[in-house]
């Protein structure tokens, strides 16, 4: 995954480019934002923890359910600054590396050769879905994102969208993988957040500052409004990617991305964020090393011993944020410590 924005976008016989800017920091505080969020969901302690820190059970939105379409914009958001983005053999290698290493941590996780891409698979099918709409001339590249969002409309309204009958289920069944949030199915839907991750590249590479705030907000409001009032018809649904949990959550994070990017870029304040910052930087580390240790290590013998020890002392509340919190802080010092020897892993 990237790191953030660097060098600007180079077309087929576009003039050539001006100056890149500085680096966009409040991107990397935005992604590491997100990297608390999906520890905090990851490695709760106990079913004590607030709702809004467990996943929807089907139709529905809750902070849980934000977290991962952040942070899949934020990928996209750096596409239009990545040279590396616009070479064929560099996305290929990409996408491969995302599968490769999401395969191996859900094996080391699971203890099953066949258990799936997880996570990192599902950001390297959005991410290869996108690049190719990204070959699309510019003028139809919108046109074919919003008909692949009423193309998964018409798909719900028509085959259903229960827990045991949609569109989702038939397309995993038919590949023979399993209905979970990261199958193949979900790819179409959040490679739709990847493209709205990289209009909003687009807007922070071409306008400066405050410009850019008005389009960011103006977007993210819009598509807030726009998914709510398609969700009665398509309800709001993670574990689908529907058309209207794409546009709503996509609109979260732009709003949140226009404010991450005011306070950190424009106002220039950066101190209080730094925490976040060292964590989107190296953000692939974070969540690989938080799955292999939290999760498939310490989960089966440790975690639930502390969350019995703590719980005993201090209540079921604070042993379910208290752990969660301690992973927090010891990826950051993983990640703080590979920053300072300028250490930067991308994928």
């Amino acid at each position: 995954m990237t790191t953030g924005p660097g060098a600007p976008r180079v077309e087929a016989g576009a003039p050539p480019p001006q100056r890149a800017r500085s680096r966009l920091r409040g991107v990397d505080v935005l992604r590491g934002l997100a990297v608390v969020g999906m520890l905090l969901v990851d490695n709760r302690g106990n079913a004590a923890i607030h709702d809004q820190l467990e996943h929807a059970a089907w139709d529905g939105l809750r902070v849980a359910d934000v977290v991962f379409p952040v942070f899949l914009l934020v990928v996209g958001v750096s596409v239009p600054f990545s040279r590396r983005a616009q070479q064929p053999r560099q996305a290929l290698r990409r996408v491969l590396r995302l599968a490769a290493l999401g395969w191996l941590v859900v094996t080391a996780k699971y203890w099953s050769l066949t258990a799936g891409v997880g996570v990192l698979g599902h950001i390297a099918g959005a991410y290869l879905l996108c690049w190719l709409l990204l070959r699309l001339p510019r003028p139809v590249q919108v046109p074919v994102a919003a008909g692949v969002l009423a193309t998964l409309s018409v798909l719900t309204v028509t085959l259903g969208a229960g827990p045991d009958r949609s569109w989702g289920r038939t397309v995993d069944d038919a590949l023979g993988v399993s209905f979970s949030a990261e199958a193949p199915h979900s790819y179409l839907g959040s490679a739709v957040t990847v493209f709205l991750g990289v209009l909003a590249g687009r807007v922070l590479a071409s306008h400066p500052g405050r410009a850019a705030l008005t389009r960011l907000v103006a977007g993210g409001t819009g598509l807030v409004v726009a998914g709510l009032a398609l969700a009665p018809v398509v309800p709001l649904n993670k574990r689908l990617w529907s058309p209207s949990f794409v546009l709503v959550t996509g609109g979260i994070a732009l709003l949140a991305l226009a404010l991450c990017h005011w306070v950190v870029d424009v106002r220039g304040v950066v101190r209080p964020f730094r925490p976040l910052e060292v964590l989107g930087v190296n953000a692939v580390v974070a969540f690989v090393f938080s799955e292999i240790v939290f999760r498939a290590v310490l989960s089966h013998a440790v975690q639930p011993a502390v969350d019995g020890w703590v719980t005993s002392v201090a209540g079921a509340v604070v042993s379910a944020w208290l752990y969660p919190v301690l992973s927090v802080a010891v990826v950051w010092a993983l990640c703080a410590a590979l920053l300072r020897r300028g250490i930067v892993v991308r994928v």
